[in-house]
C-alpha cells in the first residue's frame, strides 16, 4: 500500500505532529459537526430601504454638474409607481390570498403536509408582496417630496436630500 500516511515517512510524520484537539468540555461543539448557523436577524424595514434609495438616487444625479431637474419626467415617474401600486400591486395581492386556503386533496398525512407547506409558500409570498409594496410607496413619497422641495424652491430640503449618502 503506498500514499501519504505510509511507510516509514507516513509512521514518522503521524508519531511527530500535533494531535487533533478536542473542543474545551462544555463548549457544546461535537468534534467533526458543523456549527449551526446564527439565528436570523429582525427583518429589514423596507419603508426605510425604500426612502432611503429614492434619497440615495437623487443625491447621485443631482450631484452631477449640469443636471436639472424635468418636473415633467419626475411626474412620469411617480405616476408609473403609482399605478404600479395601483394596480400591479393590488392585484398580486389579491392572487396571492388564494396561495394561503390550499385544503389538502384527502386526509392522510402526504396530502395534509402538502396543503401545509403550500399554505406556508403563499404567506411567504404574500409578506414578500407587502415588503415590496412598502419600499415602493417609500420611495415614491420621498420622491413626492423631492419634487415638491422643487417646486416649492425649498433649497434646504433639497440640501438635506443630496446629502444622503456622502460622509461628514
Amino acid at each position: 500500500m503506498t500514499g501519504p500516511g505510509s511507510g516509514p515517512q507516513g509512521i514518522y510524520n503521524q508519531l511527530n505532529t500535533t494531535a487533533p484537539q478536542a473542543p474545551p468540555p462544555g463548549s457544546g461543539l461535537i468534534p467533526g459537526a458543523a456549527a449551526a448557523p446564527p439565528p436570523p436577524g429582525p427583518p429589514p424595514n423596507y419603508g426605510e430601504l425604500g426612502a432611503g434609495q429614492a434619497k440615495a438616487d437623487f443625491a447621485a444625479a443631482s450631484g452631477n454638474s449640469g443636471w436639472e431637474f424635468d418636473p415633467e419626467a419626475m411626474d412620469g415617474v411617480i405616476k408609473s409607481l403609482e399605478d404600479s401600486l395601483e394596480n400591479d400591486f393590488s392585484r398580486a395581492q389579491d392572487h396571492a390570498a388564494w396561495l394561503t386556503l390550499i385544503q389538502p386533496p384527502g386526509q392522510e398525512v402526504g396530502s395534509e403536509g402538502y396543503a401545509a407547506a403550500a399554505n406556508k409558500s403563499g404567506a411567504a409570498y404574500q409578506a414578500f408582496l407587502q415588503s415590496a409594496r412598502d419600499y415602493t410607496l417609500a420611495y415614491l413619497e420621498t420622491l413626492k417630496k423631492i419634487r415638491t422641495a422643487y417646486q416649492e424652491q425649498d433649497q434646504a430640503a433639497l440640501d438635506a436630500l443630496r446629502q444622503i449618502g456622502k460622509t461628514a
